[in-house]
């Protein structure tokens, strides 16, 4: 494996590492703070949970909101990474990944023991399987295109960047290609999340 594929390799498994001690954080942040996080708000409450199973499904308009919120976040991490900000960014959303599904976990965990982990394993089946690796990618993706910019010696040293300024021209343009099929990928998980998710959900509501 050369100095680049090494790099990749290296970059995937630091976001990996990041997202999985954001999680870790996000289980014992909400079992810590139950009280005023759970207990005191509606966060998978038998309310919720009562009204999401006899609400109407309506996949379409569900499709066009789920595409917006994701590919807006794809984007808005593009937009960062194009800025100074651009790596703390990355980070900080590697973070906010673990983190927040830590959190949604160990609240499920809390409220409903074993059917709350069931309930979770369902809510992101099969979706989670696109946007898992999409997210890796995709902040991977964002790293290296700040990297491109601002840091482009650091992408030289990982033999990923020529040192002549075509070399740059050529790299920003396969990450827009990179960064288009990317974006692709995450429609199919929104596919899966607004047409496939939503049944699955249902059946499995019916013994909540």
């Amino acid at each position: 494996m050369g100095r680049l594929g090494r790099s990749k390799t290296r970059q995937g498994r630091i976001l990996s590492g990041i997202i999985v001690l954001g999680f870790l954080s996000g289980l014992l942040f909400m079992h810590a703070g139950k009280k005023v996080l759970l207990e005191n708000t509606g966060l998978l409450s038998e309310n919720l949970l009562y009204a999401v199973k006899y609400a109407p499904v309506d996949s379409n308009a569900f499709f066009l909101y789920v595409l917006q919120k994701r590919l807006g976040y794809a984007l808005i991490l593009a937009v960062l990474s194009t800025t100074w900000l651009g790596l703390a960014a990355v980070w900080t959303c590697a973070a906010w990944l673990g983190l927040s599904f830590g959190m949604l976990v160990m609240a499920s965990l809390l409220r409903y023991g074993l059917k709350g982990i069931l309930l979770i394993a369902v809510g992101v089946f099969p979706q989670a399987f696109v946007y898992f690796p999409a997210a890796i990618l995709l902040l991977r993706w964002s790293y290296e295109f700040c990297l491109s910019i601002y840091f482009p010696e650091k992408l030289q040293e990982s033999g990923g960047l020529h040192g002549d300024k075509s070399g740059k021209y050529v790299l920003i343009r396969q990450k827009g290609v990179k960064f288009i099929l990317l974006l692709g990928v995450v429609i199919i998980g929104c596919l899966l999340e607004s047409y496939v998710n939503p049944t699955l959900m249902l059946n499995l509501l019916k013994i909540f």
